[in-house]
């Protein structure tokens, strides 16, 4: 029974976590910082990793393209991905700076590992490189804001990630994303702790982020970097001022093969960065505690509906302890979703919506399904 007991502590050990964030966002202060002059600093690359997206990569290098001035003497560059269509040429006529690459491992981080031997003659005259997905839009302001906190002395720093979903499936995974960075993400901001990273709107330090591609191999390059970066205590900076606009998938069966990939991603996180994870519980902070047990016990809905069926576990085996555990766990997780409805943009619509998580929990149920036993081919399908 103690091991039963055990187990279903960690249950509700991300709620408890993420209502410590709650609270802490409530009573820390915004942080203050200080005004360095970023007129000194060299221009940064925005660097795209495009495979096949004809059709998308050109208007996303001519929107790209009128920001670049937010951060004089920057330059645009898409890395043509083993593609069959029109992709350079697209991203080329849209004034982008193209590299092509015919071959190679797959997956964004190989990607961004290539380019980056290729071209050090060009990275080695900017400050940053700035990460951003094929379909990505970015609000005005963003690099201009990206630029400032990189040049107070950021590691890496993450812009807010604006989920843009049309569909019931797209909105439920936008939601859940907002409130890790309105709540979460903002309350490590206050605290002076590192955020995760979010595989677009990331911004690194040129010769950072040359040392660490190379490592990058699963299907969570964001998740590797969060997990090196805390082993070495470098400082990741929630830029919330920085706002990247996301499409999500607009069909349950492409929002679980997206899901599906990040959970085999979290996976091989785990079993090929078990040092890096130790070391960094050990010597980086409490910070750290917040970062990587909240990263690794996801999905949150999936947590859920486990202390859903230990509540209904206790009405066969009566075991006050363990009914408590559910209790307090989920009483713990209304709160934070409710206090998400005074954070969101559109309270009513977020609302509504919630009504629709058991939907939301069958897909995750299915991803994770599909994590495990489908083969990688299916999971590369929807790149």
């Amino acid at each position: 029974m103690r091991v039963l007991l055990f187990i279903c502590s960690l249950l509700v050990f991300d709620s408890l976590l993420r209502f410590v964030l709650l609270c802490l966002r409530a009573v820390r202060t915004r942080p203050s910082f200080a005004v360095s002059d970023d007129t000194l600093i060299a221009g940064c690359i925005v660097l795209i990793a495009a495979h096949d997206e004809a059709g998308t990569i050109g208007s996303t290098a001519k929107s790209l393209k009128t920001h670049l001035g937010e951060w004089p003497h920057s330059e645009l560059w898409v890395v043509a991905d083993r593609c069959n269509d029109t992709t350079f040429a697209e991203a080329a006529a849209a004034g982008a700076k193209v590299a092509v690459r015919a071959d190679g491992q797959l997956g964004k981080g190989a990607v961004v590992a290539w380019w980056l031997q290729h071209h050090e003659p060009v990275w080695r005259t900017k400050s940053a490189i700035v990460i951003l997905d094929a379909d990505t839009r970015i609000a005005p302001g963003t690099l201009a804001a990206l630029k400032t906190t990189m040049s107070a002395g950021a590691d890496a720093a993450q812009a807010f990630v604006a989920p843009d979903a049309t569909t019931n499936a797209g909105r439920l995974a936008g939601w859940s994303e907002v409130l890790m960075q309105r709540i979460d993400d903002e309350a490590r901001r206050r605290c002076g702790w590192s955020v995760p990273l979010r595989g677009t709107g990331m911004a690194f330090r040129c010769e950072l982020l040359a040392e660490l591609a190379p490592r990058l191999h699963t299907y969570a390059e964001d998740l590797e970097l969060d997990v090196i970066l805390a082993a070495r205590r470098a400082k990741v900076v929630f830029v919330p001022e920085a706002t990247i606009f996301d499409p999500k998938p607009q069909h349950v069966e492409g929002a679980s093969r997206q899901r599906a990939r990040w959970l085999q991603g979290q996976l091989q996180v785990l079993r090929d960065y078990k040092r890096e994870f130790v070391q960094a519980l050990l010597s980086s902070g409490i910070g750290a505690w917040f970062l990587l047990w909240l990263l690794m016990l996801r999905p949150k809905i999936l947590f859920i509906a486990m202390r859903l069926l230990l509540l209904g576990l206790t009405l066969v085996i009566p075991f006050a302890p363990l009914a408590w555990l559910a209790l307090v766990g989920l009483a713990m997780d209304v709160m934070y979703y409710l206090a998400g409805a005074a954070i969101v943009d559109n309270p009513r619509r977020y609302l509504l919506d919630l009504l629709s998580v058991p939907r939301y929990a069958l897909m995750w149920f299915y991803s994770f399904g599909t994590a495990l036993i489908r083969r990688r081919i299916w999971l590369r399908a929807g790149r």
